[in-house]
């Protein structure tokens, strides 16, 4: 009896080590090895980028406050950036550039800030440039659909 009680311990205490080093779920299961594997989720990637607008180089995107909202039909938002540069220098760099990508510049603020808006067919872009405290600049580039269907410098009847 002393024998047999043994062996039942052994076992027990072996059966114990098993069921521990792999656990309760694993033991019982009939999953594959793929399946017992975490689920790796794909991040969702998004392009804080309009490409039909240029950027001055040296302007660092500030992803906190950067807003992108895209669907098959569409793609619009608020995009900032800061980085260093003179704001005349950084508004002349839009108003020459833009046109390359088909913006028209149908207006344009400049005191202490500047604020030019531009618009093509179907859509309008507001570029708002700031000083920060320091030499820093902020810029804030909307991008939105509009409904307007004549551009200005043609007729409408």
């Amino acid at each position: 009896m002393k024998r047999e009680w043994k062996r039942f311990f052994s076992a027990g205490v072996i059966l114990f080590l098993v069921i521990g080093a792999y656990g309760c779920g694993d033991l019982f299961s009939f999953r594959t090895l793929r399946e017992r594997e975490p689920e790796v989720k794909q991040p969702i990637t998004t392009s804080y980028r309009f490409e039909d607008i240029p950027l001055p180089p040296g302007m660092n995107l500030n992803r906190k406050e950067s807003f992108v909202y895209e669907t098959r039909a569409i793609r619009t938002g608020l995009l900032v950036y800061e980085g260093k540069g003179e704001i005349e220098r950084l508004a002349n760099f839009f108003k020459e550039q833009m046109p390359n990508y088909q913006w028209r510049l149908v207006s344009n603020f400049e005191l202490h800030n500047v604020m030019l808006t531009f618009i093509k067919e179907g859509w309008s872009s507001v570029i708002y440039i700031q000083p920060q405290a320091d030499e820093t600049k902020r810029i804030e580039i909307r991008v939105g659909p509009i409904e307007i269907k004549i551009l200005p410098g043609t007729t409408s009847k």
